[in-house]
């Protein structure tokens, strides 16, 4: 977009005045706006994608509109759903925090066991509201996980459902399926679950195998595969990662973490294609691990901490990190 359009006193639809530039993606790219329809002038979040280049948010706001009828917890709230304002497609949203990504390398490249766990409670809820509206994201990764804002600053958001897709049902239930979504690689590299790399339909446990691995690397920093990024033998880094993902054993996977691991891969690599996740049973076992290491359930994360020392030394304020709200989010 043009020099990301740093001039930004421009209004969008008649309503949304660019206020700053947050980020950009394969197609497009994300401002703060105010929203002058509203008496408070509320801040959103404008997601813009040029029309001919991609319809992916005709897709998003499909499903964002889906999941508010379904009053699902902790996904993103749509402001204005996707219309085309001259030559680009626009979507206002709820403004959000920063992402689990950005925190993670704000606190030093890994996190906490106590900041994962509290991850994977609150991230197994969302998913679970994810599939019972029937949609699989497709594209987990930490920078698709959002903090709130304020009072909301403890809360994880679900996001970017750019490559989500509506469950097919495979008749008798086999393992895998190939059906019309199959046939072309979807989700990220580092994340994306076997069944991606083998071109099957993906489902509600192939969620659960990339969230897997997003903990994983959330507390490691890296996964075994991480560094493929040449092409080896003829193979691209797709292809060698998706062997690698194939071939590892679940202790190699879960080397040096707690057993609460390996049981969540044991139990996601053992569903079938139409079965549904035990989500309860998983956020149990969590739960007790937490218990466990005698964490406290204080809603304390690993940047909550370190900005608050840092706001001890020396005061400043930053609008995305809250230290007020200690209620549980679920």
């Amino acid at each position: 977009m043009e020099k990301k359009m740093k001039q930004l006193d421009i209004i969008i639809a008649g309503r949304f005045k660019l206020v700053n530039y947050i980020s950009s993606g394969t197609y497009g790219e994300i401002y703060e706006a105010t929203d002058l329809n509203t008496k408070s002038r509320e801040r959103v979040a404008l997601k813009m994608e040029r029309t001919k280049l991609s319809d992916s948010l005709t897709r998003e706001s499909f499903f964002y509109e889906k999941l508010q009828k379904g009053k699902s917890t902790g996904m993103l709230k749509l402001h204005f759903p996707t219309d085309v304002c001259d030559e680009y497609r626009v979507m206002g949203m709820e403004l959000l925090g920063p992402s689990l990504w950005d925190l993670r390398y704000f606190c030093g490249g890994e996190l906490s066991l106590k900041t994962v766990l509290l991850i994977a409670d609150q991230a197994i809820c969302r998913l679970k509201s994810l599939h019972d509206q029937g949609i699989i994201h497709r594209d987990l990764k930490p920078d698709n996980f959002l903090m709130g804002r304020g009072r909301e600053g403890n809360k994880i958001y679900l996001v970017d459902m750019g490559l989500a897709h509506e469950k097919v049902m495979a008749p008798g239930n086999p393992m895998n399926y190939n059906g019309d979504q199959a046939g072309s690689f979807l989700g990220t590299n580092d994340y994306a679950p076997r069944a991606a790399h083998q071109l099957h339909c993906q489902t509600y446990r192939d969620d659960m195998e990339s969230f897997g691995y997003v903990l994983i690397d959330l507390l490691k920093d890296k996964l075994p595969w991480s560094g493929m990024t040449t092409t080896v033998g003829g193979q691209s880094p797709e292809q060698q990662m998706g062997n690698k993902k194939g071939r590892i054993t679940l202790d190699d996977l879960c080397e040096d973490l707690p057993e609460v691991f390996k049981q969540y891969f044991e139990h996601v690599r053992s569903l079938r294609y139409n079965q549904r996740p035990n989500y309860s049973k998983l956020r149990q076992r969590f739960a007790a691990e937490f218990k466990r290491q005698g964490f406290s359930h204080d809603y304390v994360f690993d940047w909550t901490e370190k900005r608050f020392k840092e706001a001890v030394a020396e005061p400043a304020e930053d609008p995305y990190v809250s230290f007020s709200s200690s209620s549980n989010p679920s």
